[in-house]
């Protein structure tokens, strides 16, 4: 049979029979996919930036009856890993805060290299700190009698395995032998790196610090110099200023000096440190110190470990407002 049709025509009648000639429906398949798939996406939440796989190392400061906690970096065994950058992966501070900083979470507190209290977080937030806004949390710490007084801390939250023994009497005061001891650490160093001379070296030392590497030694001597600059987040008023810092351990009846941090601002910059607390935090045997270097626009953390008597900057994490003017 030949069924032949006029050119523009759609409807043929033969024999009683009636075709009608009718045009594809519409793909559906491909476009409904896509509308499906472009729904989704647009209605998908987006996930949240992922926070620290490893323990988390804080440093705790109070003000009155408060202490406040800002995080540090990352511990992944004796590995020091940063944090991630809020520019980098916007919602981390808001995230990190609301998932490890929430009220309720419990820390615990390290001061002179022993467990001093606990801290359970009673607020959580982004402040200003370390290399600019920081989560935090905050609340009223349970010390040891033997901690009272302290201001600083270090802290891990209370989940995290951490060796360290527990407070056990006062904890050592500077008297006129470690300040003495830390004038002669200062010239000693001063004479190595031949550096200039302060007017009044006693007038430089903008910082002195004890700490105990444990409870039955003499305590180490710590201290910072400022020349022609102060120990603080600002400009020096002269390029020809440099910060130094000083370690020294008693050896019979004196004071060695163990270590040196000397920067000048026309070589590196400013970075200023000064000794904020040490611990044992990744449970190595060798004791950790946390600097806190101060710049012109900000201040971060280095650290220092030690090893029979010898230390070393083993970390350091330089603010991005600050790298760009070091070698200036």
């Amino acid at each position: 049979m030949i069924l032949a049709l006029a050119a523009g025509c759609d409807n043929v009648e033969w024999g009683g029979a009636s075709l009608a000639l009718q045009p594809p429906p519409p793909a559906t398949v491909g476009a409904d996919t896509e509308a499906d798939s472009v729904t989704v996406a647009d209605t998908a939440a987006v996930p949240p930036p992922p926070l620290p796989e490893g323990a988390v190392l804080y440093a705790g400061t109070r003000s009155g009856s408060t202490v406040t906690l800002q995080p540090l970096f990352e511990l992944r065994g004796d590995t020091i890993a940063p944090l991630t950058d809020e520019a980098d992966a916007p919602g981390f501070n808001d995230h990190f805060a609301a998932t490890l900083l929430a009220p309720g979470t419990e820390f615990t507190l390290f001061a002179d290299g022993v467990r001093v209290g606990t801290l359970v977080a009673e607020a959580a937030g982004v402040e200003a700190g370390w290399c600019g806004p920081r989560p935090v949390a905050s609340g009223v710490p349970e010390l040891v009698p033997a901690a009272a007084g302290a201001t600083r801390f270090l802290a891990l939250a209370r989940d995290v395995s951490a060796s360290g023994p527990h407070a056990a009497g006062a904890f050592p005061a500077a008297g006129p032998e470690h300040r003495q001891a830390s004038l002669l650490l200062g010239q000693t160093a001063i004479m190595r790196q031949e550096a200039l001379w302060p007017d009044d070296l006693a007038q430089a030392r903008a910082d002195l610090t004890l700490t105990r590497l444990s409870p039955d030694d003499a305590p180490l001597v710590t201290s910072t110099f400022m020349f022609r600059d102060r120990l603080a987040v600002e400009d020096p008023a002269t390029p020809v200023a440099y910060s130094l810092f000083v370690l020294g351990s008693l050896q019979g009846d004196r004071y060695r000096l163990d270590y040196t941090w000397y920067r000048r601002i026309g070589d590196d910059a400013k970075g200023a440190p000064r000794f904020f607390q040490q611990f044992d935090w990744d449970a190595d045997g060798h004791p950790e110190i946390l600097l806190e270097v101060l710049g012109t626009a900000s201040r971060w953390p280095a650290v220092l470990e030690g090893s029979d008597g010898e230390w070393a900057v083993v970390y350091e994490d330089r603010c991005a407002a600050e790298t760009a003017t070091v070698g200036g």
